[in-house]
C-alpha cells in the first residue's frame, strides 16, 4: 500500500525521477543548460539520500503547455509507482503556467498524495509543510502577477476608449490607418480592394443569388475572405451595412416576460461558503474551480478559478472561521 506524503524507496530512501528542459533560445544559456540541470539534480540527490532512478529531458519544448513527452513521462513513472517524487532545478523548467501547475499540484502533489515535488534552486519540497507552503506562495504571488496584469491591460483600454480610439477589428471593406492622428487614434479608411469584393458581393445579391450561393461563386472565383473560408454571417453583415438586408432582431424582454436568468457573481463570500461545502464533500481544488465556475460564482477578475485562487477560499474561510 502506498503512503501518504511521498512513499519511500527501500531503506526509506526516496525514488526521484529527474526533470530538465530548455528552449531552443535557451540552451547556451549558462546555469539553464541540460547538463548543468542534471549536474545539480544529481548533487542535490547525493545530498538529500535521495534515489535518482531517472532523468527525463525536454529539450526544444517551452513550458507554456504541459504537451511536452518528456514530462508526459516523468508523470507516467510516478503514476506508474517506479518513481515518488519530480526534481527539478526551478519551478520554471517544469511549468511557466499558473493554471498548468494548480493542475500538477491538485493532480500529484497534494496532500493525500503519494507523489512529492522537490525543486533545487526554489527551497521546496512538498514532503514538508513548509515546502508546501513556499509552493502554496509561489502559485498564489503568479496568480496575483497575472491578475494585476490583466487588471492594468484593462485600465489601458478603457482609457483608449474614452480617448474615441476605436478598439477591434475594422469591418469588411475598411482599414485602420497605420499610423495614428495627432490624438493617438487610429482612423478608419476605405480597404480599396475589399470595397470592390464588396460592389460584387451587393451585385450577385440584386441577381437573385442566395448568401451561400455567393459564397460558393467567391471561393470558386479565387477571392478569398478574411479567414479561412466566406461565412454566411460576414456576407449578411456586408449586405445589411449595405441597406440590401435587414437582419432581425431579437426583442428586448419586458420585466414582467417570464423569469429572469441569474448573472455570474462576483461575491468573495459566496464563493468562500460554496467552496467549503464542495471541499466538504471531498472534491478536489480543480473540481471546486470547475463547479464555481459552472455555478456562475466567478473570481474578482477573470473566469477561470485556478488551485491557488481556490486554496486562497479555503484559507480565507479558515481563519475567519
Amino acid at each position: 500500500m502506498r503512503k501518504s506524503g511521498g512513499a519511500q524507496g527501500i531503506g526509506g530512501r526516496l525514488r526521484a525521477v529527474g526533470y530538465v528542459r530548455v528552449s531552443t533560445d535557451q540552451q547556451a544559456m549558462e546555469g539553464v543548460s541540460l547538463d548543468a540541470q542534471q549536474v545539480r539534480i544529481r548533487a542535490h540527490c547525493v545530498s538529500q539520500d535521495i534515489e535518482l532512478v531517472d532523468i527525463v529531458i525536454d529539450e526544444g519544448f517551452s513550458a507554456k503547455s504541459l504537451e511536452r513527452p518528456g514530462i508526459k513521462r516523468a508523470l507516467a513513472m510516478l503514476a506508474s509507482n517506479q518513481a515518488n517524487a519530480l526534481v527539478v532545478v526551478k519551478l520554471d523548467r517544469l511549468t511557466r503556467s499558473v493554471k498548468d501547475l494548480g493542475f500538477l499540484c491538485d493532480s500529484y502533489f497534494r496532500e493525500g498524495l503519494p507523489y512529492s515535488l522537490l525543486s533545487v534552486s526554489d527551497s521546496i519540497d512538498t514532503r514538508s509543510a513548509s515546502g508546501k507552503l513556499m509552493l502554496n506562495v509561489l502559485m498564489s504571488v503568479a496568480q496575483w502577477e497575472r491578475e494585476a496584469i490583466s487588471e492594468r491591460t484593462q485600465e489601458a483600454m478603457n482609457e483608449l476608449k474614452r480617448r474615441g480610439v476605436r478598439m477591434g477589428g475594422a469591418p469588411y471593406g475598411w482599414q485602420y490607418t497605420k499610423e495614428p492622428d495627432e490624438h493617438g487614434r487610429r482612423n478608419i479608411v476605405i480597404h480599396p480592394s475589399e470595397q470592390k469584393v464588396i460592389q460584387r458581393i451587393c451585385a450577385m445579391h440584386r441577381d437573385g443569388l442566395s448568401v451561400l450561393d455567393i459564397a460558393k461563386r467567391l471561393t470558386a472565383d479565387g477571392v478569398r475572405p478574411r479567414g479561412t473560408e466566406w461565412e454566411r454571417p460576414t456576407l449578411y453583415r456586408i449586405l445589411e451595412r449595405a441597406g440590401l438586408l435587414t437582419l432581425p432582431r431579437r426583442p428586448k424582454k419586458e420585466s414582467g416576460d417570464g423569469p429572469k436568468k441569474q448573472g455570474p457573481t462576483r461575491d468573495k463570500t459566496i464563493a468562500i461558503k460554496q467552496a467549503h461545502t464542495l471541499r466538504a464533500q471531498g472534491l478536489s481544488l480543480r473540481q471546486i474551480g470547475e463547479k464555481l465556475r459552472k455555478d456562475k460564482i466567478l473570481p474578482a477578475r477573470g473566469e477561470v478559478w485556478h488551485a491557488a485562487s481556490v486554496l486562497d477560499l479555503l484559507r480565507h474561510g479558515a481563519s475567519t472561521g
